[in-house]
């Protein structure tokens, strides 16, 4: 087995020196001879400005360090990243948006809890599940910068139609259900034209939205992961309870139907919900410029995401984060760089200076934010209160959230009950996270972190 994981250890070293040769990375220019200390910034790309407004805000704020950025697009970044450490040229700091634990486990980033114990970094400044997707392994490895923060947007001119009351949106996944058959519209043909709820369209993995059937098993208790990370679970009985959820509410209905129906969703003003063609959909606090671009004429409301009865609402939110990749030559100015980001009022700064703007991790930044009335404020920042993370097995990110879907799919079309659809995703999930696990602690018995900061 050693020997085995060593050859996977050079062959994956000498792949990755190999994409290096074929593809390179952009040489820096020489470092200016003017006494500050130069460190390389590298971020990914799809902020309005060329520039990041952090970038510039530093370096104006002081004189002694020069963060020069380079932007890079996020299918490259990954692999960008990787070739420059394994050649020991990294940038000294750089944002990514997979999951910190899988970076971590290969050594690639340094530990950062010495900065912070000898600096009194005061981690209760992030949101509760933003700081813990910074954690591995007892050790602290970035600083969340941003995220997105989801909540139950709701067409109060939909429900005026179906006689609901606009000002009193669910707040059950029973109610959710009631007020679906009130809000379905057929046309004289008998085919669908207006639903009131679709659970899990818009919200799966990579769209960047939230999953419906992972939120309801937070929601009725589902762990998903034990044993410090080595087990994972998809078959406890709250998990198999939400997805039956998501099969009975599409049992109301005949799925060729809403398939057709949803064939006819498309972007800006087709979007289903800009279209009054769904009344009710769980979106990003992003959307809010959507809708009043594109369906200004609509009169909606943002609400919690519904509950079961005594259950709390639960959400998800990842991190936008930072990091020190391993051999960084300037860790020092570079931990001053991320302090700097998440600062209260850099974060509400840089909120505005976004194109699509994110939203802060600091929760006291978020306090202040406005983006739109504060009640919807208020709305977002309870809903960032109690989210999770979605790098729900972060070791292997995808390849969970590839058989939840596909079990998912498998539970609604009657192929498996939701149990066994569940128990064959676990049991593929469970064989790649034990070769993750078992070559994560061969590279730690192998290799130790950078120090810095003592």
């Amino acid at each position: 087995m050693l020997i085995s994981l060593l050859k996977k250890l050079v062959w994956t070293a000498g792949a990755i020196a190999l994409i290096w040769l074929l593809f390179g990375y952009s040489t820096e220019k020489p470092v200016p001879d003017d006494g500050k200390i130069h460190i390389r910034f590298w971020h990914l790309t799809g902020q309005k400005e060329q520039e990041p407004y952090t970038v510039e805000k530093f370096n104006a704020s002081q004189d002694r360090i020069v963060v020069e950025s380079v932007a890079i697009p996020w299918y490259e970044h990954e692999k960008k990243v990787l070739t420059a450490i394994i050649s020991g040229d990294p940038p000294d700091v750089m944002t990514q948006i997979t999951p910190l634990a899988q970076w971590a486990s290969r050594m690639a980033l340094v530990p950062l809890d010495a900065f912070m114990q000898r600096d009194q970094f005061d981690t209760t400044m992030f949101f509760p599940a933003l700081w813990k997707e910074m954690k591995w392994r007892g050790r602290s490895f970035g600083l969340p910068s941003n995220t997105a923060s989801y909540a139950l947007f709701y067409n109060k001119d939909l429900f005026r139609e179906a006689g609901l009351d606009p000002e009193k949106p669910p707040q059950t996944w029973q109610e959710v259900i009631e007020y679906s058959r009130k809000l379905l519209k057929r046309d004289a043909d008998g085919r669908i034209t207006q639903m009131g709820f679709i659970p899990e369209y818009g919200t799966l993995p990579g769209h960047g939205d939230l999953p419906t059937a992972v939120v309801l098993a937070w929601q009725l208790g589902s762990k998903f992961l034990f044993d410090d990370g080595a087990r994972a679970s998809m078959t406890e009985q709250e998990t198999i309870r939400a997805l039956q959820w998501i099969v009975d509410f599409y049992d109301e209905y005949d799925l060729e139907e809403i398939t057709a129906f949803m064939a006819g969703f498309g972007y800006a003003d087709q979007h289903a919900f800009v279209s009054n063609k769904v009344a009710m959909m769980m979106m990003a606090h992003t959307y809010l410029d959507f809708v009043d671009r594109y369906g200004s004429d609509i009169d909606y409301g943002v609400c919690v995401i519904p509950s079961f009865p005594g259950r709390p609402s639960a959400s998800s939110s990842g991190s936008w984060w930072m990091g020190i990749p391993r051999g960084s030559k300037n860790p020092e100015a570079a931990w001053e760089f991320m302090k700097f980001v998440v600062d209260r009022q850099i974060q509400l700064e840089t909120v505005e200076a976004m194109d699509e703007p994110l939203f802060p991790a600091n929760h006291l930044a978020a306090g202040d934010l406005s983006i739109k009335d504060r009640e919807t404020t208020e709305v977002f920042i309870e809903q960032m209160n109690v989210s999770h993370s979605p790098a729900i097995v972060p070791l292997v990110h995808s390849i969970f959230w590839r058989e939840f879907v596909a079990a998912r799919e498998r539970a609604v079309k009657r192929l498996q009950t939701p149990g066994e659809a569940l128990l064959q995703a676990e049991k593929l999930i469970q064989l790649e996270l034990d070769k993750a696990v078992k070559y994560d602690n061969y590279v730690r018995s192998k290799m130790t972190y950078q120090t810095v900061g003592e």
